[in-house]
Parts: structure tokens; sequence; C-alpha cells
């Protein structure tokens, strides 16, 4: 920022925090500085949300490194789970509707394999 800028920043902040200094012309381009920096900011951050949706939706339409091995091993856990285990080490979800999971168990599945490769990489470091 230049120092013309932050001396006209930094006497809008004074203008701001004063509460008796009165509104006159001379203040318009500071006032108008600001709101163009908001405008700016709102911009941004719109574009940075809409990035992040994008990246989000590219990262689950891109396929896992999760092996069967890993799924099947995720499924018999599952199983255990479901069938009442405490053993299993997890907890289910309560569903609303029909109750049943099983729509979902593919992605249940890589998400479990995916949590319990995280889990094993961070015991081994």
């Amino acid at each position: 920022m230049s120092d013309k800028k932050k001396d006209a920043v930094d006497n809008f902040i004074d203008f701001i925090l004063s509460d008796d200094s009165p509104v006159g012309p001379e203040d318009e381009a500071n006032i108008q500085m600001f709101n163009n920096a908001v405008e700016s900011a709102k911009v941004r951050v719109a574009k940075s949300r809409l990035e992040r949706a994008r990246a989000g939706a590219f990262s689950s339409n891109m396929s896992s490194g999760v092996s069967n091995l890993d799924k099947e091993r995720a499924k018999r856990r599952y199983d255990r789970a479901k069938a009442g285990d405490l053993t299993a080490g997890l907890t289910l979800a309560a569903r609303f509707g029909d109750g049943s999971m099983d729509g979902d168990l593919e992605a249940i599945l890589e998400d479990l394999a995916e949590l319990e490769d995280e889990d094993k990489n961070s015991d081994e470091n």
C-alpha cells in the first residue's frame, strides 16, 4: 500500500472513530475509497467461495485411492458395528426415511477405509 493510500486510510479511520467530526465534502473521497474496498472484498470472498466449491465438486468426482481390500476390511467393520458390536469402534448415525444406509454403503465404506488409512499413518508417525 502506498504511503498516500495508507495516510488516507489512517485519516478515514480517525474520522470513523471520532464522534464529533462532521462529514464534509473533503471526506467524500475517503468514503468512496472505503466503499470500493468493501465491494472489492465482497467480490474476492465470492470468488474464493466459488473456487472452493468447484474444488470440492471436482475432488468428489475423483476416484479414491482406496483398494478393494481396504473396502472389504471396512465392510466387515461396518457390518460388526451395524450388528451392535461395540468393539468395532464405530458409531453409525441415525438416518431419516426408511432407516437404511445401504444406498450410501459404497461411499460409507470408502470414507471408512480412508479414515482407517489416516489412523494407520498417524499411528506410524
